[in-house]
């Protein structure tokens, strides 16, 4: 294929994902809804563990590694994904389409690279003597949403503020971990932290990964049902 070729295809699958926005609202709410719930629950499982393992006690449980603190929200990304794949699939069998649709391809040719990148920076710091589970968060959440801004040009432009609001929550989120009494902000110098790291780090996965997917989905289910409904006949 060459060169114009490529370049011809591309046009078409972008002008074809953008008369068809609705459509991937319509299906990117419900994995937003079912992401975020997860998020919010896993979060708060974890941050009450959290806090009574470091109050102790005859029956408290031990500190959480961050390897294991890793490996549960890894669960939960494949859960998460598994949920949106059935979706697509459901989808693809209604529209007699395949599963790997051109435009899903170009879609994961965006995502991947940053998705890919932050996951591994992020583990690499929390994993890392001198990193921690909230800084390995925060990494997670901007990484997410450099990702959706990534297919501005073939996603609805909710997904365009999804991405910002998260981009700009994981660098806030990253400049209070930072911000300990070695490292003081310009300005702001250090600030109160709280008594574990691991404490923080399920505070900004809940607020990134949940709070924010919650919002959107929620946001997204109303405007895709509004825009269903017919408008209401007018007696001239």
């Amino acid at each position: 294929m060459t060169e114009q070729e490529r370049a011809a295809e591309n046009l078409k699958v972008i002008r074809s994902l953008m008369e068809r926005a609705t459509v991937y609202r319509a299906i990117s709410w419900p994995t937003a809804f079912f992401g975020g719930i997860l998020a919010i629950i896993l979060s708060s499982l974890l941050y009450f563990r959290e806090d009574l393992a470091i109050g102790g006690g005859a029956d408290a449980p031990s500190l959480m590694s961050e390897g294991a603190w890793i490996a549960c929200w890894l669960v939960a990304l494949v859960i998460t994904g598994v949920f949106n794949s059935v979706l697509i699939v459901r989808k693809s069998k209604r529209d007699k389409t395949l599963f790997f649709s051109p435009g899903l391809k170009m879609a994961l040719r965006a995502l991947v690279p940053p998705m890919l990148v932050g996951g591994i920076l992020g583990v690499g710091h929390a994993l890392s003597s001198a990193g921690t589970a909230a800084g390995c968060a925060a990494i997670w959440v901007m990484c997410y949403g450099l990702a959706l801004l990534a297919t501005i040009g073939i996603a609805p432009r909710s997904i365009r503020w999804l991405g910002w609001s998260l981009l700009l929550a994981g660098v806030a989120a990253y400049l209070y971990v930072w911000s300990d009494g070695a490292h003081p902000l310009p300005l702001l110098g250090s600030l109160d932290h709280m008594e574990s790291p691991m404490l923080e780090a399920n505070l900004i996965m809940g607020l990134g990964f949940g709070v924010f997917h919650l919002i959107y989905g929620l946001i997204v289910m109303w405007l895709s049902r509004k825009a269903k409904t017919p408008a209401p006949e007018r007696d001239d």
